[in-house]
Formats: structure tokens, sequence, C-alpha cells
């Protein structure tokens, strides 16, 4: 690790996407790279896309007519000469012939604000930046509330550098292996009704706008089995010393999901956002749904 430099692969995985329709810039957003199966994927939230809340379906800003038409990457691309390289907006098109060309989850639609772009890795992307997100480490760790979670995203489009990401912080606050219920009601069976359940988990953090679309990491430290971080170790066991599996006194991150920020009243005066798990992502990929349009209904179907 260079004492001037980037000290961590993890600062250069996310980047800046710039919002657009067809007069230029409406806002800002985060996004990351995923590998499904050898293919590559630009994975972002829905309403980066919609201009649109995910779950009221109301446009996010309302002064405006302003939606999205396209949206442009900062990437890290080699621009040779003594330079080096420099993020560069590329364009990337999220409607062919006025149908959405992204995937979204297969049964949620735009419930879940979470969608997929397939796209090859530009051949002049610096060769050290934007490696998917969840290959940076294969090493996985013990995921628990109460763990620490890393935002990496541009909060208020905030960069530095050349356009290396802010990393904000904040915690698991619920069992991630469990759904969440939005607006739902106290009921006495049971947890929240009547309400909407979603594939994801509640993050304690304080985000900003930008940060929708961030790739999310969560931090363990101590002692655990690297290939199943939730059986216990026992250091008294014969053969303790001669595994390789162990992690002493180990600081790891694992990725863990996508995020897309405080969404309601009740979540939003909790402080509460939402982390899309890993398996979402995983499902949208591997069914490859297309997305509904998000202003006039799939044209051409």
């Amino acid at each position: 690790m260079p004492e001037l430099g980037i000290r961590s692969t993890y600062s250069q995985s996310p980047f800046q996407i710039l919002i657009n329709d067809d007069n230029g810039l409406i806002s800002t957003g985060s996004a990351f790279f995923y590998d499904f199966e050898e293919e590559n994927f630009l994975i972002t939230n829905w309403h980066n896309v919609s201009g649109k809340h995910f779950l009221t379906d109301e446009k996010l800003d309302k002064t405006s007519d302003r939606l999205p038409t396209n949206i442009e990457a900062k990437l890290a691309t080699n621009i040779g000469g003594t330079n080096g390289f420099t993020t560069i907006a590329h364009k990337i098109e999220i409607y062919e012939d006025y149908n959405p060309i992204w995937f979204e989850h297969p049964v949620l639609g735009s419930k879940c604000d979470v969608i997929a772009i397939p796209i090859a890795r530009n051949k002049n992307l610096a060769d050290n930046f934007h490696y998917p997100s969840n290959l940076i480490s294969q090493i996985r760790i013990p995921v628990k509330p109460g763990n620490t979670a890393f935002v990496i995203g541009f909060p208020k489009s905030i960069s530095v550098y050349i356009g290396l990401p802010i990393w904000k912080s904040g915690y698991i606050a619920s069992e991630p292996f469990y759904n969440v219920t939005i607006g739902g009601k106290v009921s006495k069976l049971g947890g929240l009704e009547l309400g909407l359940d979603l594939p994801a988990f509640f993050i304690d953090t304080q985000t900003k706008e930008g940060m929708s679309g961030s790739p999310v990491f969560a931090n363990y430290i101590g002692n655990w089995d690297m290939t199943n971080p939730y059986e216990p170790i026992d250091p008294d066991a014969k053969d303790f010393n001669s595994r390789n599996n162990i992690a002493i006194g180990e600081n790891r991150l694992e990725f863990i999901g996508c995020y897309s920020g405080r969404i309601g009243k009740q979540e939003e005066g909790a402080t509460l956002g939402l982390c899309w798990r890993k398996d979402v992502i995983d499902l949208i990929c591997k069914t490859r749904k297309i997305g509904e349009h998000p202003h006039v209904g799939k044209i051409n179907e």
C-alpha cells in the first residue's frame, strides 16, 4: 500500500453518475460494477433512472417537469501522456426505441429500488479502477446487526482528487437475513402488518442525496471461520493451529448490497436507510426482466 496514493481498493470501486435529460444535468447519483456469471453489470437505483420515488411513484423533483433520458458514468479513463488518467463522463443510454434497457426485480418490479444494466467494460478504463464490488474480496465475514457498514458514494455530488468517493459509516440496524416491512402498522401478532415486504435490511446512517446506488460493505474485526463465518471456532480443537481458514485478529470488509437511502416518514425520522441484499442483485441479473417504462407504460409490447 503506497503512502502517497490511493490507499483502498474499495475507494476505486464505485463511480458517480450524472443523471440527464435532453437539456443536460438533472441530478447526480452513485453506481458500481457487479459481476454475475462473468458478465459485467452497472448497478444503481431505480429512482436514479426514473426520477420517481420507487414506493409512491411520485416525481422526486416536484418543481420541474424534467425526467431522466440518459445517464453518464464518470469512470477513471486513460488519457495518455504524462497525466495518466482522470475521470471522464461516458454516456450510457437507458432507453432503446423508447423502451427501458435496464433489468429490474422479476416480482417486485419498480418496488425494488435496484436496477442492472449489462455493460461491457470500456477498453480505455484504468486497469485498477471500478473492479466489480462483489469481487474485491472473496473472504466472507460474520454479517450481523451492529456491524459497521460503509456506504461509499458521492453525497451532495462531493468527490475528491480525480473523482474518488466519500465513505459514510453507519451500522447494520436490523437482522440482515430478514426482510423489512415498509408502511406497516403495529400488530398484536408478530411484527408489523399491512405493509410492503421488501428484500432489504436497515442501516442506521446519516447519508445525503447523491449516495443513492452506492455499494455497501460490512466490516468485521476479530476471529472467525472465513469459509463458514457463522460457525463457532474452537481454539482448543486439535486441528485449530493447522487450519488455513481461520482469521485471527483480522479486519475485513464484505460486499453486502446496494444502498437506496431513507424512505418513508417513519424510516426517515428514525434515520434508517435501506440496503438491498446481494441476493436481490443476483436475482435481477439472472432473470433479466426488462424494466417497465416508468412514465408511459411499456411501449411496443
